[in-house]
């Protein structure tokens, strides 16, 4: 994860632990998930352009 990134994961977890309802709690939390697989698809996606432009053809 890049410095961005980190801090919404940071600030996720806060707002995990400070909100009150389950439901709130919840959505944080499968917004975390989520830009969690996000930044693996980015670091998938450039190895895979990478590996492309090197692979002979």
């Amino acid at each position: 994860m890049n410095e961005n990134q980190q801090w919404a994961h940071n600030e996720l977890k806060n707002l995990i632990k400070n909100s009150p309802s389950y439901e709130d709690q919840a959505f944080y939390r499968g917004l975390d998930q989520l830009m969690i697989k996000q930044a693996q698809r980015l670091i998938n996606a450039t190895g895979e352009l990478d590996g492309r432009s090197w692979a002979d053809k």
